[in-house]
């Protein structure tokens, strides 16, 4: 059976809305939201179908409950270590019979999925089988359980799919939904699956893991995070540092939080246990931001901040310069702070030549020094700290020497900002923005997804918005998009006019 492309043929015949699917019907066209890049129409058209659109809405109406602990409520997924076995145990809600969504007289459904083959079931109040062949329900019925279980599995093994999932069950939104009901149709359309209507309730499921109890143990490692997590940040002594550098200890303003993942990380540099951190992630994350709130949390002034595509040379440690009528050496606060201590900062290090790095290999060696071109050799101070960042895999980067790479104590990815941090951060910075604020991250989402999708040497960041917002103050969102938004094609014309196709969805005058 070809379930993916029947449930097309297939819908109910008291609605032809897809229950809880942001008020689509079935054959709605979404193009305007997703078009997979699989897509064989001519012109690409993306359209949804009622089976597909409501088993989703199922799933995740199902994970919710289950991570609220509602196991006994709403069922369970059950897996096998290699994720090759599935059982879906799913007991309908009774707002899905009252709206006709599935028959009056069914209560549950359960699912087996192996390889190709699926074996379904439903039963009533009482958890009697409802006898009967694949005839015997509405073919709707059956497609329900089976795509459902299809979903279950997609979610757990294909990454991208369970990244976007997840994201889903945290905040539905009507382009995360025509995205996964578009993305499971392409990657299963061509499957003919073997489905089997039997009563499986003697199932054993004892040798299969369950989804529950996976999100127990995350549940319960957040919990210990979270304790953690208010646990006091140690200072430095600030005695400890010359006076006429105490005013370098940075004083962010309350837009900036510490991620919690750094907390951790405050009291071993403070303590000296991390003496070297290198944040990872993509462009307009926080990197550095992050570095300063870590030296705030601690309380070090950060002697100097270095961009190494641009003010990185063979003067980084000091340099000669005239001065009355002598040549005198003159250090720089990079030397400073390894002579007195405090914190620098390297950003985008994978930038640099190797060469203007070498000196970091016996900085951040066990007996730590640096030598000067004057012949001084300058030993690390206790205080010292050093803080890098980098983009990986940008245009112009540069793998780090294995030996730096290895000095540093700890190595931290900062993933993408959530939309909430993002609607945080332009509301403090261009508060003008905020009755866009959604639209303008809407948008963001869809550009981010089609790069990813279409594997596109091109990124958008966080910065870009807040560029696009500031300008937009002065000409418009439309018009300010042409210099802060479209630029990130790259001069690529067809994916330039696939922007201005996203933004002009939006109305952008206030009313």
């Amino acid at each position: 059976m070809y379930i993916f492309k029947t449930a097309y043929r297939i819908k109910r015949k008291n609605s032809d809305s897809i229950y809880k699917g942001f008020g689509f019907r079935h054959l709605s066209d979404a193009t305007q939201y997703y078009i997979h890049p699989k897509n064989e129409l001519i012109p690409p058209k993306t359209t949804l179908c009622q089976p597909i659109g409501e088993a989703l809405s199922l799933l995740s109406s199902m994970i919710v409950e289950i991570n609220k602990g509602n196991t006994e409520k709403i069922g369970d997924i059950y897996f096998s270590d290699d994720n090759r076995i599935f059982f879906a145990n799913i007991n309908i809600q009774d707002d899905w019979r009252e709206n006709g969504v599935v028959q009056y007289n069914i209560y549950n459904y359960k699912a087996f999925f192996d390889m190709e083959t699926i074996r379904i079931a439903a039963y009533d109040m009482n958890n009697e089988y409802i006898r009967g062949d694949m005839e015997h329900l509405h073919p709707l019925y059956k497609l329900l359980p089976c795509i459902a279980v299809i979903i279950a599995k997609e979610s757990r093994f294909n990454e991208d799919y369970s990244k976007l999932f997840n994201e889903y069950i945290k905040s539905p939104s009507v382009d995360l939904f025509a995205n996964l009901h578009e993305d499971i149709y392409q990657n299963h359309k061509n499957y003919d699956y073997n489905v089997i209507y039997e009563d499986i309730s003697d199932y054993d499921i004892s040798r299969l893991k369950s989804y529950s109890s996976i999100n127990k143990i995350v549940q319960d490692n957040k919990e210990d995070n979270s304790i953690r997590l208010h646990e006091k940040v140690i200072k430095f002594n600030v005695d400890e540092f010359s006076e006429q550098y105490r005013n370098l200890i940075p004083k962010l303003s309350d837009e900036f939080i510490l991620p919690w993942k750094l907390k951790s990380v405050c009291n071993a540099v403070t303590e000296g246990d991390t003496l070297a951190v290198l944040l990872h992630g993509p462009s307009g994350t926080g990197k550095t931001i992050s570095c300063k709130l870590i030296c705030q949390e601690t309380g070090i002034p950060i002697m100097d901040t270095i961009n190494c595509t641009e003010n990185l040379d063979e003067y980084i440690l000091g340099k000669y310069i005239p001065e009355d009528d002598k040549i005198v050496f003159k250090e720089s606060f990079v030397t400073k702070a390894v002579r007195e201590g405090g914190a620098v900062i390297f950003e985008e290090i994978n930038f640099a030549k190797p060469q203007y790095l070498a000196f970091l290999n016996s900085l951040l060696d066990d007996n730590g020094f640096v030598r000067l071109d004057n012949g001084e050799i300058v030993k690390r101070h206790k205080n010292f700290r050093f803080f890098a960042t980098m983009n990986i895999g940008y245009y112009g980067t540069r793998e780090l020497n294995q030996a730096l790479y290895n000095r540093f104590n700890n190595i931290i990815e900062i993933g993408e900002l959530s939309d909430k941090s993002i609607r945080r951060m332009l509301i403090s910075r261009v508060p003008q923005c905020e009755p866009m604020v959604e639209k303008i991250i809407s948008v963001f989402n869809k550009i981010k997804r089609k790069i990813e999708n279409e594997e596109l040497d091109m990124v958008i960041s966080p910065r870009n918005l807040e560029n696009w917002a500031k300008l937009a103050k002065y000409e418009g969102y439309v018009s300010a998009a042409e210099k802060t938004i479209i630029p990130i094609a790259k001069c690529d014309r067809i994916f330039e006019e696939t922007i201005r196709s996203i933004i002009v969805l939006y109305k952008w005058k206030e009313e």
